[in-house]
Order: structure tokens, then C-alpha cells, then sequence
């Protein structure tokens, strides 16, 4: 039976989570998980996924028992943060009493994330930065799980990283997943972006060859001529 692993893109459907004008951090993080999902898939790696469209998402609850049901060896809730427009960096959040191996596999996310570009490293953190214990991706879950920040939504730069890197990033997310349940990540052929020029190399002899034919057609015509005259 193929190791499962649960991606929860946050937000959806009426809940557009933090914005930055027509940017909604719904679409970027529904996005991600559809990269990254066949990523795992190519590893053999099983994916169950909260959503795969633009629609208003169940309860935590009922998505954290989804991943309860089917069995997943993990479950990460994938989401961009929101703040003034300075803050930037990339975060992973577990719960507020997780365990050391809980916050091992957590790392394994970030460490894969920051290795793609600078940015700033807010590291593995334990409950919320709100004014309550825990998120509940990580209360209602049976397996160890995380909530990633990739990034401020409300930072020009982290915006620019999000879609110039967001291949790496997507990779770097299923690199990191596999680490955690124990896949040996094989990283796959990337498809050419188009057919290239071919160079044609005549070799020297057959060069030769050619010049002096085309030349004693030239002289062929040039007497030719002449005798036309």
C-alpha cells in the first residue's frame, strides 16, 4: 500500500484568505498543491487533497479526518502569511507540544525551501501567532503535520520569489515531504522547452570537394557565356 500524504491548500471559495489587491493567497497556495501533488505521485507517493478547485472548504475538522480516514503518513496545510509590508520570510508552524521528531520533520520542509533562495529564515514554530493555542491542522490530525508560510502575500519580494521560483519551491515542498516519510526523492527528467538548432559539420575532405564542383560550374557557365557573345 503507497505511503499517503495530505495537502490542504488553505482557504477557497468564498474565503479568499490575505490578499494584496487581485492576488489571493486561495489561488497561490491551490496552485502549489497541484504542482507539487504529481510530484509525490512520481515517487509513488499516494496524495489526498482537501481541494483541487476554487470551492469553499468543509471544516478543519472534517478535513483533518479525510486524512484520518485514508491513512496518511502526513498532512500539511500549505498557505501564504499576511502582515505589514516589510515582513517577509518562510515559516512552519506545529503544535504547541509537538514532539522533537514532529519538529524534525517540519525542518525537513524549511531547510528544502530555503536552500532554493535567500529569504528570511522564521523557522519551525510551536502553536500560533494568534491569540490561540494551536491551528487545527495540527489539533485533529492523527499523524504529524504542519502549516506552512511560504512567504508574505503582503510583500512585493516574497510575491516576486512565489512565481519566480515557484517550480523549485513546488519541488522543494515534495522533496521535503518524501524525506519525512522515508522516499528517496528522484528528481525527474524536465521536459526540453523546444526543439534546438542542429549545427550541420561538413568535414574538411567533403568541403574540398563541393568548393571545387561549384567552382567548375561557375567556369561552365562563365565560357558559356562567352561563346553566347
Amino acid at each position: 500500500m503507497a505511503i499517503k500524504i495530505c495537502l490542504d491548500p488553505g482557504h477557497g471559495g468564498n474565503d479568499p484568505g490575505a490578499l494584496l489587491g487581485k492576488r489571493y493567497e486561495k489561488d497561490d497556495v491551490l496552485r502549489l498543491a497541484l504542482a507539487v501533488k504529481p510530484l509525490l505521485e512520481a515517487q509513488g507517493v499516494g496524495v489526498v487533497m482537501t481541494r483541487t478547485d476554487d470551492k469553499t472548504v468543509p471544516p478543519i475538522a472534517e478535513r483533518c479526518q479525510m486524512a484520518n480516514n485514508a491513512g496518511c503518513a502526513y498532512y500539511l496545510s500549505l498557505h501564504r502569511d499576511a502582515a505589514g509590508p516589510a515582513a517577509h520570510g518562510i515559516s512552519l508552524w506545529v503544535h504547541s507540544r509537538a514532539n522533537d521528531p514532529t519538529v524534525r520533520k517540519a525542518q525537513y520542509i524549511l531547510d528544502e525551501l530555503l536552500a532554493v533562495t535567500p529569504t528570511q529564515n522564521r523557522g519551525v514554530q510551536k502553536g500560533t501567532p494568534q491569540n490561540y493555542e494551536n491551528f487545527g491542522v495540527n489539533v485533529y490530525t492523527t499523524m504529524a503535520s504542519a502549516l506552512l508560510e511560504l512567504g508574505f502575500i503582503t510583500n512585493a519580494d516574497d510575491n516576486d520569489r512565489f512565481d519566480r521560483y515557484f517550480d523549485q519551491y513546488a519541488e522543494a515542498i515534495a522533496r521535503g515531504l518524501c524525506k519525512i516519510v522515508g522516499v528517496d526523492y528522484k528528481a525527474q527528467d524536465r521536459p526540453s522547452e523546444g526543439p534546438q538548432d542542429e549545427t550541420i559539420t561538413i568535414p574538411r575532405k567533403d568541403w574540398n570537394t563541393l568548393c571545387a564542383a561549384l567552382q567548375a560550374a561557375v567556369d561552365a557557365l562563365r565560357k558559356a557565356g562567352e561563346g553566347d557573345g
